[in-house]
């Protein structure tokens, strides 16, 4: 007996994995035989799979066929998407997922695709390996210098594999295999010997979906600080010693030019701090390195840090700089912490603006028992005035001769002040008669104004309460200046 039939004439392509299909209608005397035995089923899925337990990869194949189709499994914890062809289209991906096994067996499936008027069909079997008991025991202790060989064991119901990411370590035994019951493995790790520094290696052993990282580490050469029990330098400046610990040659280096780091001996670096002229704390990094460029990129660091010698009153404002600028409103000033006594006060000047009724002024005060004197620098527009009032221990004027006090002026004018860019203030006691004292105001390099008169710090270790600030007198001024840094260098009695 004779039919028609609609069959789907396709056409294959990449190694007929894939159809591309449309339906026609062929107008050809064919047998119901001769018509089933035409119809095309594909599939490019393998025979089998292996997945993992507990984080188990999805597996991927396409159906190519010119008669609907299904894809079965014999198994629960499997999900097949999509189960079965589309009315639109007989060629389909399909994505087989599985759940986690946590069972300690494997655990099998099989995956059927069938299609409709065919014998033809297409078995998959899916293997999902049993949960994994994986332990790795950890080394003893650091390998030695010399080199050394330890023992470590690998315990799994999985073949595992082993490695080392050094070449320096390698392991006796790299992979193992088991028929599902636990098995309990001897690994040798071998060090090389060590010509340099200390070093790590990792041993990382892979079983099924889980992996376990064991860092080992190899004793060297030795190049590194002992421990700082305190790494803060005072503001004003000082010296701090740091331990070393090496079994090489090595030198030390400082990234701030305020601190210089020398290498007093084998085993002792010293760092001298300056006095923080900056009005931000300060940082340095020491590090020590070997001298012998054969041991590597090797070297190690300690951090130093240095706070400030100022406090802020007034109208006084930092900026991302760390520049400060002292401007409008009485007694606005930059305060040293810890006062002055002889020494050289510089001042490093960004900027300066000075109108009618404006002052700056240095300050020093200082006070014993029953007495008091005040040290002072004046400068405002078309004078520089040195100043000393007050008495001296023993009730004398600071007037060498009687006077409570003395001055001495200078003429300077509003372009020079605008343009400054370095204040100083040098206070020290006489060479030939130590109960005198020195005042020079020095601008921008050069003295404009020396004054003598009697040593309020004489015979006494007192230290003076001493600022820089802006004192205005009328009520609309703006003078201004702007400090880069301000820098005291000690002169000793």
């Amino acid at each position: 007996m004779k039919s028609i039939f609609k069959i789907a004439a396709c056409l294959s392509f990449a190694s007929l994995l894939v159809y591309s299909c449309k339906l026609e209608e062929i107008d050809t005397q064919m047998t119901e035989e001769e018509a089933i035995a035409a119809i095309k089923l594909d599939c490019d899925a393998l025979e089998s799979y292996t997945i993992q337990a507990l984080k188990p990869q999805a597996i991927s194949f396409t159906v190519a066929s010119t008669t609907p189709w299904t894809v079965t499994a014999d198994a629960d914890w499997l999900t097949v998407t999509p189960a079965s062809s589309a009315v639109s289209s007989l060629s389909e991906d399909v994505r087989i997922t599985a759940v986690a096994n946590t069972e300690i067996v494997d655990r099998k499936a099989t995956v059927t695709v069938k299609g409709e008027n065919t014998s033809k069909s297409y078995s998959i079997v899916i293997t999902q390996l049993r949960k994994g008991q994986l332990t790795v025991t950890p080394l003893d202790h650091d390998f030695a210098t010399a080199g050394e060989a330890q023992q470590f064991t690998v315990e799994s119901n999985q073949s595992w594999t082993a490695s080392s990411d050094q070449e320096w370590l390698t392991l006796s035994v790299t992979e193992g295999t088991t028929d599902g019951a636990l098995k309990a493995t001897t690994v040798t790790a071998t060090a090389e010997k060590n010509e340099s520094v200390v070093r790590t290696a990792t041993i990382t052993v892979i079983s099924g979906d889980e992996k376990i990282e064991r860092m080992v580490r190899q004793k060297g050469q030795t190049l590194e600080f002992l421990e700082v029990e305190d790494s803060t330098v005072p503001g004003e400046g000082g010296e701090i010693l740091l331990g070393v610990d090496a079994t090489m040659d090595w030198k030390v280096e400082s990234d701030n030019p305020g601190f210089t780091a020398t290498r007093v001996s084998d085993s002792q670096v010293k760092v001298t701090a300056k006095w923080n002229k900056y009005f931000v704390d300060q940082t340095a990094v020491i590090t020590i390195k070997p001298v012998d460029t054969k041991y590597g990129d090797v070297s190690n660091s300690v951090i130093l840090t240095q706070g400030t010698n100022f406090e802020f009153a007034g109208n006084c404002t930092m900026d991302n700089d760390g520049y400060v600028t002292v401007t409008e409103g009485d007694l606005s000033r930059i305060v040293l912490k810890n006062g002055m006594r002889y020494g050289k006060l510089i001042l490093e000047i960004e900027d300066a603006g000075f109108e009618a009724g404006g002052q700056m002024w240095y300050v020093n005060k200082v006070a014993g028992d029953g007495w008091g004197a005040q040290l002072y620098n004046w400068l405002t527009i078309g004078k520089t005035r040195l100043r000393a009032e007050g008495t001296v221990e023993g009730g004398h004027g600071l007037n060498t001769e009687s006077d409570s006090y003395m001055s001495k002026s200078y003429d300077i004018d509003a372009d020079e002040l605008s343009g400054m860019s370095s204040y100083e203030m040098d206070i020290y006691p006489d060479e030939t008669n130590p109960a005198h004292l020195h005042m020079d105001f020095i601008f921008d390099g050069e003295i404009r104004c020396q004054a003598l008169c009697m040593n309020p710090f004489y015979g006494n270790d007192l230290v003076g309460e001493t600022y820089v600030g802006v004192f205005n007198s009328g009520s609309t001024d703006e003078t201004y200046f702007v400090v880069k840094s301000c820098e005291l260098i000690v002169i000793n009695d």
